[in-house]
This record gives C-alpha cells, sequence and structure tokens, in this order.
C-alpha cells in the first residue's frame, strides 16, 4: 500500500470516529475527558504489568493494536450499519464509574484494569450504537487479554500448573528407567545435579499468551461459530501439553549434558520454541476442524459476491 493511501485509510476510519463523536454531542467529549483523568495512574500500572521483568503480560501492547486491526478489516460492513448512539451505553459509563469509586475506596487496584475494557464498551453502545456494538463484540472482548490477573490469580494458576508439568515431563521419562525422583517442582538426577521448575517454567504466560493466538487463530480460519470457540478453547490444552513437552527436553538435556546447561542457552531458547510447536499445533487444529465446522454461511456470501458463469459451451 502506497504511503498516500494509508494516510487516507487513517484519515477514512478517524472521519468515522469524530462523526460518532459529533452525534454525541458535548456530553460525549466531556466523559471522555473524564475517563482519561480517571486512568492516568492505572494506565500506569498496566503499563508496569506490561513491561516487568519476568512478567506474564509482555504481549499487552500489541493487543489494543490487534484489535484495532480486527475491526478495520471488517471496515466495509461497519460503514454500511447505523450509526445511532444509545444511552444505554451511558448507563454502563456510570456503573463503571461507580465501580472505579468503589475500587478506589477500597485500594483495590485489579478491578479498575477490567472495568477499563468495560468502559470501552460503554463508549462504544454511547457513541455508535447497537448494530456497530454487536459488530466489534469479538475485538471487544480480545481486549481482555491486555488485563493484567491479579498477583493472588496469577501466584495460584502458576503453583498449580508448575507442579502439573513438573510431574508430567518425569512421567514421560520414567519408562527410561534413569531413577529420577520428583518433589513438588524440584527434579532430583542419581549423580545429585537438581533441576527446578520455577514460576516463569511453569507455563502460564505461554498459556495467557496462546490463549490470544488461538483467539487471533479462531478469528481468521474458515469455520462456523462453534467451530471458532471450539478452537479457542483447545488453545489453552495446546499451550499447556507443549509446556509439558519443554520441561520434558529440558530434563533430557540435565541428564546427559547437566542443568547448568538445560538452565541456561537451551532453557531460553526452548521458550521460544514451544511456540514454533504450539502455532504448528493450531495450524493442525484449524485444519481438522475445518471437515467437521466449515463455515458455509461465509462460503454463501462469497458465492452471491461472485456468481459463476454458468452455461454450456456448444
Amino acid at each position: 500500500m502506497a504511503s498516500g493511501n494509508l494516510v487516507d485509510e487513517i484519515l477514512s476510519n478517524l472521519k468515522l470516529v469524530l462523526d460518532g463523536l459529533k452525534k454525541a454531542g458535548p456530553v460525549a467529549w466531556g466523559l471522555i475527558g473524564l475517563f482519561a483523568l480517571l486512568y492516568i495512574d492505572p494506565a500506569q500500572w498496566i503499563w508496569r504489568a506490561w513491561f516487568r521483568e519476568d512478567g506474564y503480560y509482555t504481549h499487552g501492547p500489541l493487543i489494543p493494536f490487534v484489535a484495532a486491526w480486527m475491526v478495520l478489516s471488517n471496515k466495509d460492513q461497519l460503514s454500511r450499519l447505523t450509526v445511532k448512539p444509545n444511552w444505554a451505553g451511558f448507563a454502563i459509563l456510570v456503573f463503571c464509574s461507580l465501580g472505579f469509586l468503589a475500587s478506589t475506596l477500597c485500594h483495590m487496584n485489579p478491578p479498575k484494569y477490567f472495568l477499563f475494557v468495560f468502559y470501552v464498551l460503554g463508549f462504544i453502545l454511547f457513541l455508535f450504537g447497537t448494530e456497530i456494538t454487536k459488530a466489534v463484540m469479538i475485538p471487544w472482548l480480545f481486549l481482555f487479554f491486555m488485563v493484567p490477573l491479579p498477583d493472588a490469580v496469577i501466584d495460584l494458576f502458576t503453583f498449580q500448573l508448575r507442579i502439573f508439568v513438573t510431574a508430567s515431563a518425569v512421567q514421560l521419562v520414567e519408562p527410561f528407567g534413569w531413577a529420577i525422583v520428583k518433589s513438588g517442582n524440584y527434579i532430583y538426577y542419581p549423580n545429585g545435579q537438581t533441576l527446578v521448575v520455577d514460576d516463569v517454567c511453569a507455563g502460564l504466560r505461554s498459556l495467557i499468551s496462546l490463549l490470544a493466538l488461538g483467539a487471533i487463530f479462531a478469528y481468521l480460519s474458515k469455520l462456523n461459530l462453534k467451530g471458532k470457540l471450539l478452537l479457542f478453547v483447545l488453545s489453552a490444552p495446546v499451550a499447556v501439553i507443549t509446556n509439558v513437552i519443554r520441561i520434558f527436553c529440558l530434563v533430557i538435556v540435565a541428564k546427559f549434558w547437566g542443568t547448568q546447561v538445560a538452565s541456561g542457552t537451551v532453557h531460553d531458547f526452548s521458550g521460544y520454541a514451544i511456540f514454533v510447536v504450539a502455532f504448528a499445533m493450531l495450524y493442525g487444529l484449524n485444519a481438522l476442524l475445518e471437515k467437521f465446522f466449515p463455515d458455509h454461511e461465509n462460503e454463501v456470501a462469497n458465492d452471491s459476491e461472485h456468481p459463476a458463469i454458468q452455461g454450456e459451451v456448444k
């Protein structure tokens, strides 16, 4: 795409937003200004969670851009819908503000992160109306992947995953008869070396990231609604399985080359490699599900837009 066309595209998209703001009137501008003031501090907290060392939301900054791309990819469909501001969106904004106030009084920050996404829903409904809100529901739901979970929830899931992947990896090497002993997230070798499955290796980070990847896969797939939902749900076990495979490989490396090698470059490389494996598994699942859950409605729509030329040549 030429730079001039790209600029025109951006300006056209901004015009759609501004048209919605104009129809909503000065009330919308006031609410947006209030929203910006409320989220000065929470936005900084979310930003720090995204870029925290060994954090679980390093994918967070990409989520708004992917959601925006989802919306723009359906721009033609959206342009045919009626822009009719709905005051039900204002009610959502009021409830979100009450929740924000309660979170502030209780000194609880995590609820504000989730309220942010519901604020976005309220603004969309208030500015653009019901039809457009329904059309952008999937991109809106995708925004939840950028919201950091509370530390207590992360610790709980991390502990459970860490124990599970450690036990699963050790079970996979039991047929080799290596006399490896597991205790919690510690793996002991006969030569006295110990391999520790820490929080990062538990797989929660990859689970969250691969759920987001599964959502994109489902959105782009040629599946019907049931197939899309199934593909998204299956991305969770894919994430867990690939992480078990990662720990299994590290256990083998530690057996032959020592725990220092397994905990060094191999450990870092395997963290990236599991995403390649997971991507391949999702691709295979998508191909399999297309046989059972094809999107016939989309095929009919395409056929109607490009009718085949029928007839006989005599």
